[in-house]
């Protein structure tokens, strides 16, 4: 079985397909599936439901009936593997096994992975990152245009952000840099003002020998912030430009250390 939240908010179980319903009903589903596990309020889902006006006469009573309507489906689909639990007063909470979740594998392969890299296990921490973006199978809640919406999604990029950082830094820290510059050229078209990936751009371009072309991204870079923002590039950036005019490469070039051997891990 797979419920997925990273991307289109769907129900999946041996390659079928399931229907969950209304959007007011995909509403409730996806407010608490993005709770991961947490109670929601009641007065939480009604504003999440009807984020605008008009509110039904009584919108307990319609929800009430979106409950009972997503219960009998997920029932249907999946029998007890998901089913939405009452734990007090006035709240309610999706219950299910996190590992027929894609939101929280995704947080549960980030976690092993920061454990791993803080171990020195780069490769296997790598591996771990690989699987995190690859649960990831589109935009989350892209249905709904509502600002709850947004702001999670927000959070969720600022999530996934992290991990590609992570990815990236490890990448160049075992010097694969040829097969990261496709990425880092077409994530820098994207954000031309995010210095870090502007940063790894630079280190990328420098050990493909195109210094040149690293430099250029430097002067680049510090022109759009100067005319946009009014601003200099940050002191890590700064660095990582002197460094190369001075062609330090014992500090540009990638360190060549043995991986320790990995520990056992246990199962998830």
């Amino acid at each position: 079985m797979d419920l997925c939240a990273l991307g289109p908010l769907e129900l999946w179980d041996h390659e079928r397909q399931f229907e969950l319903g209304s959007v007011k009903q995909r509403r409730v589903l996806g407010t608490l599936l993005h709770a991961r596990g947490e109670p929601v309020s009641v007065e939480t889902l009604v504003d999440r439901v009807w984020d605008a006006p008009p509110l039904p006469a009584s919108p307990e009573a319609s929800l009430q009936s979106y409950l009972s309507r997503l219960r009998r489906v997920l029932a249907e689909a999946v029998g007890d593997r998901v089913g939405i639990a009452h734990p007090s007063p006035g709240r309610y909470q999706l219950r299910f096994d996190p590992e027929d979740v894609d939101l929280l594998r995704f947080q549960r392969l980030r976690r092993e992975a920061v454990e791993a890299a803080a171990r020195g296990e780069r490769e296997f921490a790598l591996g771990k990152l690989h699987a995190a973006q690859a649960e990831w199978k589109g935009e989350p809640l892209a249905e709904f245009g509502c600002d709850w919406a947004l702001s999670l999604r927000a959070r969720l990029h600022e999530d996934l952000r992290h991990v590609q950082e992570e990815r990236i830094r490890l990448e160049l820290e075992l010097g694969r840099h040829a097969d990261l510059l496709g990425e880092l050229q077409e994530r820098a078209a994207r954000h031309p003002l995010d210095q870090r990936g502007i940063a790894s751009l630079m280190l990328a371009l420098y050990r493909s020998g195109r210094t040149a072309e690293a430099l250029r991204r430097y002067r680049d870079t510090r022109r759009l912030l100067r005319d946009s923002q009014g601003i200099e590039p940050d002191a890590e950036l700064r660095e990582l430009h002197e460094r190369m005019l001075a062609q330090d490469d014992a500090s540009l070039l990638p360190a060549r250390s043995p991986e320790p051997e990995r520990t056992a891990q246990p199962a998830p």
